[in-house]
């Protein structure tokens, strides 16, 4: 359903929850995860803990399906607005370059997300694999359009090889948020570096 087909109603419903992921990152990034408490989130926000509630069973999946919802978003239009028609180099390096933007404007916050993601389990880790794997079919698409322009060796693996750029962009995002200032194009090419080996073992 598109934001226009929506009624009044519940585009205030989608604009409280947006408030409320607003100001709960902004606070997580300030106090901390721990000392973040649905009743200071509340008050920054100003709506009571019931309203809370009714977006967000608690902390937990608040901190998540803000993470999901804005990941999945920018991971999406990120690789639609790749350009099919330039090498796969550079396409993966578009990619990157973007994606890792999203995490330099609030690394603070960020952080704290990509530490619960990594290790989440339940509902919530097999929602967010299935996101992964969406975004994985996607990249070995765009392999497999290489490979089909003679860019890449017949016999390449381009599933195989998602998965190893999969492990090499994790890689950078976790070496990112090591240092003082998540720098993105810096953290862009030192994966970019790695991937190129990957990549002189599949050019043709």
């Amino acid at each position: 359903m598109k934001k226009n087909d929506l009624s009044l109603r519940d585009r205030q419903k989608l604009a409280t929850r947006r408030h409320i992921q607003d100001v709960a990152k902004a606070l997580i990034a300030e106090k901390g995860y721990e000392n973040t408490t649905m009743r200071a989130l509340a008050k920054a926000a100003g709506v009571g803990v019931g309203t809370i509630s009714l977006h967000f069973t608690d902390k937990k999946s608040l901190l998540l399906a803000s993470f999901h919802e804005e990941i999945g978003e920018i991971t999406l239009s990120t690789i639609a607005s790749v350009d099919k028609e330039l090498p796969i180099r550079d396409q993966l390096f578009h990619i990157l370059s973007t994606i890792y933007k999203y995490y330099a404007t609030n690394t603070k916050y960020l952080r704290k997300v990509v530490k619960e993601v990594l290790f989440v389990r339940g509902e919530w880790g097999e929602i967010f694999d299935a996101q992964i794997h969406d975004c994985i079919v996607l990249v070995a698409g765009l392999l497999e359009l290489a490979k089909e322009r003679g860019e890449l060796k017949a016999d390449t693996d381009c599933g195989a090889v998602t998965m190893i750029l999969w492990s090499v962009y994790l890689n950078g995002i976790i070496d990112g948020f090591k240092q003082e200032e998540f720098e993105p194009e810096v953290q862009a090419k030192k994966v970019m570096g790695l991937l190129d080996v990957v990549l002189a073992g599949i050019a043709v």
